[in-house]
């Protein structure tokens, strides 16, 4: 089997080929693709392969901006840091999705399932769904005001939003607080539900944001998040089941 990888961090390239090799010996990794450029070049030279396994965020941007711009009829098993957005439209649209860090049978067990699509030779990937979808909640951004300095804030660099004193901040993971020209509202209908969760009326967290999770008096849970808050950041004992769900991923409309 003929195996091309997109994996823009090396360390991950050299760990998925030794997973491969375990897996089956057989199996011969013909190139490493570390960019969305390279990607474009090496599939116009129409090399054959049986299998793409292939990261979303490569080194100069996101995967599905390939698929713009050449056609992919190799069949793909995604292997992704996004544990969020559009999986069922992974699971209908390529063979399969792995996440990061990789564990070694759901490698095996996505092989197995390619296998199965195999014999019939007539595989052909769809993927509008996942790229529409991908690039919609990637890049939502919201414009803000500071210092009469119109700026706009990317969803996907936000850790956590507030409304406080009559104002909507977003706090970036690098801990930028941006004024926003938006309610919580708004936001919360254009943010990926599987990435954000409306914990209470003041704030939305970003699920990597939570450093801790502490259970709190009357049955509610109390989180500590990064960066800083300056105030308690309370889950209501009505939304911690919601909560937990969304935790484990089982919750499609969570953070609604």
């Amino acid at each position: 089997m003929r195996i091309v990888i997109f994996e823009d961090e090396m360390h991950n390239a050299e760990r998925l080929i030794q997973l491969l090799h375990k897996c089956n010996a057989a199996i011969q990794v013909v190139a490493v693709i570390t960019s969305v450029e390279e990607g474009i070049r090496w599939l116009e030279q129409q090399q054959p392969v049986d299998l793409m396994l292939m990261d979303i965020q490569l080194s100069d941007g996101n995967c599905f901006e390939i698929f713009s711009k050449t056609k992919v009829r190799t069949p793909i098993i995604f292997t992704t840091a996004y544990d969020g957005f559009a999986l069922q439209a992974f699971k209908v649209n390529s063979i399969d999705y792995l996440l990061k860090p990789i564990d070694p049978d759901d490698l095996k067990n996505a092989l197995n399932k390619y296998e199965q699509f195999r014999p019939a030779n007539n595989y052909t990937v769809d993927i509008s769904r996942i790229a529409e979808e991908f690039l919609r909640r990637d890049s939502a951004r919201f414009i803000g005001r500071i210092n009469n300095q119109l700026i706009y804030v990317k969803a996907k660099d936000i850790a956590w939003l507030q409304f406080a004193r009559g104002t909507t901040w977003a706090t970036t993971i690098t801990n930028q607080r941006v004024p926003l020209d938006y309610s919580l509202d708004q936001i919360e209908q254009l943010l990926d539900k599987h990435q954000f969760f409306r914990i209470n009326r003041q704030f939305i967290i970003q699920i990597d944001a939570i450093k801790k999770i502490t259970t709190y008096y009357n049955s509610r849970l109390i989180l500590q998040l990064a960066p800083d808050v300056d105030t308690d950041v309370i889950i209501s004992r009505e939304r911690v089941s919601e909560f937990k769900n969304w935790l484990e991923g089982k919750s499609e409309s969570a953070g609604g």
